[in-house]
Formats: C-alpha cells, sequence, structure tokens
C-alpha cells in the first residue's frame, strides 16, 4: 500500500469529513489513523500519538487551523501540515502558509490524488522514509 506505516492525524468539525479520510486512509495502508474535531483537541492528540502527517481544516471551533498548526509546529517544527479547507483562499490558510506552518492547500472538495500526493510531500518535509509509495514530484492543486 502507499501509505504503509504511516501516521496521520485528520483535524477536521465535520464529522463526514472524519468518515470519509479514515475509511480512504485505512484502505491506502496506513498504520493509524487519529481523528480530532477542533484545533486544541489536534494539538493535544498530536502531543500523544505523534503523527507523520496532520490533515488540518481552517475555520474550527475552539482553537482554528492556523492556530493549531503553529501550536504543532512549536512542538515538532518538523510536523508535516497539510491545509485541507472549504476556503483555500481564507486569509488563515495564505498566513498558514506565509509563516511556513504547512507546505500546501488542498480545497474541498478535494481529488483523492491531489490528497495522496500532499501526503507523500509532507513525508518528504520530514525526511521520513516510511511509505512503500513515496514518490517524487510536485503536489498536484
Amino acid at each position: 500500500m502507499a501509505l504503509a506505516g504511516v501516521r496521520i492525524l485528520v483535524v477536521d468539525d465535520d464529522q463526514a469529513v472524519h468518515r470519509l479520510l479514515e475509511e480512504l486512509l485505512r484502505f491506502w495502508g496506513c498504520e493509524a489513523v487519529a481523528l480530532a474535531d477542533n484545533g486544541r483537541e489536534g494539538v493535544e492528540k498530536y502531543e500523544a500519538f505523534r503523527p507523520h502527517v496532520v490533515l488540518m481544516d481552517m475555520d474550527m471551533p475552539v482553537m482554528n487551523g492556523y492556530e493549531a498548526s503553529r501550536a504543532i509546529m512549536e512542538l515538532d517544527p518538523k510536523a508535516g501540515i497539510v491545509i485541507l479547507t472549504g476556503m483555500p483562499q481564507s486569509r488563515l490558510a495564505a498566513r498558514t502558509l506565509e509563516q511556513g506552518l504547512a507546505r500546501v492547500v488542498i480545497p474541498k472538495p478535494f481529488r483523492f490524488d491531489q490528497l495522496e500526493m500532499a501526503i507523500q510531500e509532507a513525508l518528504r518535509k520530514r525526511g521520513e522514509a516510511v511509505g512503500a509509495g513515496i514518490r517524487q514530484g510536485a503536489v498536484a492543486s
């Protein structure tokens, strides 16, 4: 499988997104998938779970994706964060990219190939040698 051995944390307040991503990531062979309903919970789960990649929504209650990404990067400067948002042109998404907290924004609805390439890119950023299907190349937009 393309993502064998990879641990991913999904931080999103939409339960339908949780279900879809959990099923897809398990199909791709992820070792483990953790789910968080808001940014604060995402930061707490990051500390406990130490995932290889975080899929982060921007607009959430309690703590937004920008704040959560910033807090995660303080815990782990090599964190691999991918923004997955319905508002890719938002100021929060732009600020997250500008500050180097994430390297890519994927708009919802997303294509599965876009998501897989973004995860692979986040793994390369971390320097992780996990996942049998790591490919070289740019992230699709």
